[in-house]
């Protein structure tokens, strides 16, 4: 893929008589010599419509800013050319000739033709018209003799080029817009020389059309890049100091999966063409009062659930796998706002497609779909990791048991937690040295237990706590270990992997 796109015009220096050599020519340099432009194509690399706007031919109808003095004087005399078919530039209604004698000349030419010293793209870009309002192009000739047969004239692009490529991928249903993100939209503009300043003005978001294209002024961007509105919720991509560079041409080519779809993904190993691979990392989201909390164990515990504000807090609900979720307000079941998961069904699960016998992850049973033969939550797939990141984690089985088995803890049941109503379990160590040190797990219940509309009612709230473990299940893959308790049960257990239940991460020392 070349990172420069050139368009290539030809400025053609005719006598108003036709002239059959050089010499014809300078017997008439003490006359008014016309003004005739045409340009020619280049080869166009990219195939989509969208995306070719402004490589190899200018569309008809075009205005380009044509200035032309004698060479050093810097004595400009500007005409508008409007592009034509096949090639033509068309003069405006008034003629324009060079300036008469036989000094060289020279010539600048930009576009859009309306550009000014100052120089802005558009926000929306989403449309052609703005698109093209955008691309920044310039050409120059200097001391260039006149003479009958064509001055070519390249035109370099002056600003950035970005292609975007978004696919729905599994769990999302559509694309509903795109956006690029922390631009500085502006430049200053030397009409003489074609020099371009650096980029200023406040960072602003610029709209872009899937599988479209937009340009943008050279400049290094740190963070947010690529917005992505879906049916399921906005997924984030991001850079770190990032350096664009003019009259290079960057595609990005994205699959967004419901996972994507309320964390942020960074974007990393971009080639030398200008393409890049697009990575899943981590949020790190560390909420404010989280404390880690030693029991005397080798790892220390959490005092909240993720997604919770405070220890009393539900938090947030996950599918087994799924690093987003339903969110609720402190230890109730209403939804909080901007949730990216609404249902807890197999139709909705990120890690299947479509069904309980549809996995691809996390399985050892061809039955059951893809067999990867992967036992344990990766980081990329850990609640804890991905929404807390650090060494944050969800705990293994063992670490579990270590926390119920009643040798290193003692359990409580409280129907009102220090005064709050709140139903749950505590949890205090019996360890020497950390005796009276100490955890509580609200009672959450499940986001969604059999009965009712499927995947859509929190069941049990207040009488039973169920939080997720890191490994699946044997045999039925489509299952994966669960840690359940009530006021007289304490037990682990398999549960369908869409079922939402909440997360009490572990820290641990790697």
């Amino acid at each position: 893929m070349k990172t420069n796109k050139l368009i290539f015009a030809a400025a053609a220096l005719m006598a108003l008589a036709a002239c059959s050599s050089d010499a014809e020519l300078d017997e008439q340099m003490g006359q008014r010599v016309p003004v005739k432009l045409s340009y020619s194509n280049v080869d166009a690399t990219e195939t989509r419509a969208e995306q070719d706007l402004n490589q190899g031919n200018f569309a008809t109808g075009e205005n380009v800013m044509v200035r032309i003095s004698n060479t050093g004087a810097n004595a400009w005399t500007d005409y508008t050319f409007t592009t034509a078919a096949e090639g033509a530039m068309t003069a405006p209604a008034t003629p324009p000739y060079y300036p008469a004698g036989t000094q060289n000349i020279d010539i600048v030419a930009y576009y859009p033709a309306t550009a000014g010293t100052t120089f802005s793209v558009a926000t929306d870009q989403t449309a052609d018209a703005s698109y093209k309002a955008s691309d920044l192009m310039f050409a120059s000739k200097t001391n260039q003799a006149k003479q009958a047969e064509a001055v070519n004239l390249s035109f370099e692009h002056k600003m950035v080029k970005l292609c975007v490529n978004i696919t729905n991928g599994q769990g999302v249903t559509s694309i509903t817009s795109v956006s690029i993100q922390n631009v500085k939209p502006t430049v200053s503009f030397n009409q003489a020389t074609g020099a371009v300043g650096e980029a200023t003005g406040t960072a602003t978001s610029i709209a872009v059309s899937n599988n479209g294209a937009a340009v943008i002024p050279a400049q290094t961007i740190n963070g947010d890049l690529l917005s992505i509105v879906t049916d399921k919720g906005t997924a984030t991509y991001s850079v770190a100091n990032k350096a664009f560079e003019a009259g290079r041409l960057y595609t990005l080519n994205i699959t967004v999966n419901l996972r994507a779809v309320g964390l942020t993904t960074a974007i990393t190993g971009w080639t030398s063409q200008g393409t890049v691979t697009v990575n899943p990392v981590t949020n790190q989201k560390t909420p404010a009062g989280l404390v880690a909390v030693d029991l005397g164990y080798v790892f220390k515990w959490a005092n909240m659930n993720v997604g919770a504000e405070n220890v009393t807090d539900y938090g947030t609900y996950f599918a087994w796998g799924e690093t987003y979720g339903l969110t609720v307000v402190g230890s109730s079941t209403t939804p909080a706002a901007g949730n990216a998961k609404t249902s807890f069904a197999w139709d909705e699960y990120g890690l299947c497609n479509g069904g309980s016998n549809s996995l691809y992850k996390y399985n050892d049973n061809s039955e059951y779909g893809f067999v990867d033969n992967l036992s344990y939550l990766r980081k990329v797939d850990d609640a804890a990791f991905v929404n807390w990141g650090g060494n944050w984690r969800m705990p293994m089985e063992s670490d579990w048991a270590w926390l119920m088995d009643g040798y290193n803890c003692t359990t409580e049941w409280t129907n009102d937690y220090n005064g709050t109503g709140v139903h749950g379990l505590i949890v205090t160590s019996k360890v020497p040295g950390f005796e009276g040190n100490s955890i509580f797990l609200p009672a959450a219940g499940t986001w969604k237990w059999p009965g009712g509309d499927y995947g859509t009612d929190c069941y049990s709230v207040g009488n039973v706590g169920l939080y997720w473990l890191r490994g699946r299940a044997d045999g039925n893959t489509s299952m994966a270990r669960s840690a359940s308790f009530s006021k007289d049960t304490n037990e682990r257990m398999n549960n369908p992997r869409c079922w939402g239940f909440t997360v009490r991460p572990l820290l641990t020392n790697d």
